[in-house]
């Protein structure tokens, strides 16, 4: 059971949160250049890519802005989620498995 669990973590979790950070990485790095007037949202493509990784993003961003508000223009949920995914990814997870009795 525990090599199950193993290859499902190798093969399937831990590259869909590899995935899931480099798209917040991108959706933060669209919205510096949206800021900083490098792209414009008039254009469809980048509004049709900012608007499918934000709602991909938003479904756990929310949650965490209840509890911690953007502070002026600064999101803090997004940093927060950032940090999060590699220690779920490369310790959290293994923990757990680890647990599961062979």
């Amino acid at each position: 059971m525990r090599e199950l669990l193993f290859a499902l973590h190798g093969y399937f979790l831990s590259p869909l949160l590899s995935i899931y950070f480099f798209c917040i990485f991108a959706y933060v790095i669209l919205s510096w250049l949206m800021v900083g007037g490098v792209v414009d949202m008039r254009n469809q493509t980048v509004r049709s890519i900012y608007s499918f990784l934000g709602s991909i993003i938003e479904p756990v961003a929310r949650p965490i802005r209840r509890y911690i508000p953007p502070i002026g223009r600064l999101d803090l949920s997004i940093l927060i989620i950032l940090l999060c995914i590699p220690f779920i990814r490369d310790y959290a997870i293994l923990k757990l498995i680890l647990l599961i009795p062979a």
